[in-house]
């Protein structure tokens, strides 16, 4: 574990003090306040870099697809042609059910 130095404003610190029972109850607080808030930042932009990664991807999948009248077929799924075995009405009578229970 490592042991980092914060500095904050002593207006704050006098507010928040008397809420705690001993010193150690606030450090306990504030350690755990920051963890939660460096864990979020961590995942927020690992999420960031993430989606630009998949972005780059897709891009050069399509840009590859350019000069190939049958691109978009190639690329499967939503895109292109569907996956066989494909029956639009078993994909219906899915939804009715899910929504309706028919």
């Amino acid at each position: 574990m490592c042991t980092i130095e914060v500095k904050m404003d002593d207006a704050v610190m006098n507010r928040i003090k008397p809420h705690f029972a001993a010193d150690r109850d606030m450090m306990s607080w504030m350690e755990n306040v920051l963890k939660k808030a460096m864990i979020e930042y961590a995942e927020e932009v690992e999420s960031k870099e993430m989606k630009k990664q998949e972005t780059r991807k897709l891009i050069e999948r399509l840009e590859a697809l350019k000069n190939d009248p049958d691109g978009f077929f190639k690329m499967g799924g939503i895109l292109g042609k569907p996956k066989e075995p494909f029956s639009w009405d078993e994909i219906r009578e899915k939804a009715l059910f899910e929504k309706y229970g028919i």
